[in-house]
């Protein structure tokens, strides 16, 4: 990603190569590198990205072994503050998902565990509300095909969760499944703000016939919090890339 030639051009006063100018070119190092594997029982990739710049270091791992345990983990390391100076920040996110799904009883399955932690690092609301249609709780629940989709889910992070000193954050994450195979599936996952407020976010999906070629796919992602600054709790649902058939669906609570 972002690799290609640096070109400097300068007056230095007393002449250069190309007159009163001087002109040289450089290689510019890419800022991020992807990697994918495939090795028959483990497939997967990774993805690492480096802004110097801005002191930000990020990085992504998907492992998918035998098809059965898909491993997941996601990191976003900042040495600058928002207002330019020295600090440290981290936000990281860890998920395994199972396939086929772990049984509890009454057709019900254990898809996924997961959790979310954050060193000096804050929760925005407003920011996580407005992803919400775009897909934006993908980044955060579960995410798929994380190396193809890795700058998209770092920016997200970067924007859902930015930094804050003084500020913590963990979040544990559960996915349910109903049918064999799954035709309702929940995921869902609590962030607690130390010291602030406390959102719980989730994606119910209910995929008839089959999720990977669904003739009917209803999509719901809500959101809801208790903001004890503001002294207020309240809750937000859409319904997003959804359709019966060939007839699309949208639309919000």
């Amino acid at each position: 990603e972002n690799i290609g030639l640096r070109t400097d051009l300068s007056f230095p006063g007393q002449g250069g190569n190309l007159g009163p100018l001087d002109l040289s070119f450089a290689f510019k190092p890419p800022n991020g590198v992807g990697l994918s594997i495939d090795a028959g029982a483990v497939k997967g990739g990774g993805y690492l990205f480096i802004d110097p710049d801005r002191g930000e270091y990020a990085g992504a791992l998907e492992l998918s072994i035998l098809e059965i345990v898909s491993v997941t983990a996601l990191g976003v390391i900042n040495t600058k503050m928002p207002d330019g100076s020295e600090g440290f920040s981290f936000i990281a996110i860890i998920s395994v998902e199972f396939t086929p799904g772990i049984q509890l009883g009454f057709g019900f399955t254990l898809l996924g565990v997961g959790g979310l932690v954050g060193l000096n690092r804050s929760m925005n609301l407003d920011a996580i509300v407005a992803g919400l249609r775009s897909g934006g709780i993908d980044s955060i629940l579960f995410p798929k095909d994380v190396i193809a989709n890795a700058p998209r889910i770092i920016s997200d992070l970067r924007s859902f969760f930015p930094p804050e000193d003084g500020t913590f954050l963990i979040g544990p994450m559960m996915k349910f499944g109903w049918g064999t195979p799954t035709l309702i599936s929940l995921s869902i996952g609590v962030i607690i703000e130390i010291p602030g407020n406390i959102a719980i976010a989730g994606k119910l999906t209910v995929a008839i016939p089959d999720e990977r070629v669904p003739l009917i796919i209803i999509q719901v992602v809500f959101i809801g919090a208790i903001e004890f600054d503001k002294k207020r709790g309240w809750f937000v649902a859409y319904l997003y890339e959804s359709r019966v058939v060939f007839m699309p669906l949208d639309g919000g609570l």
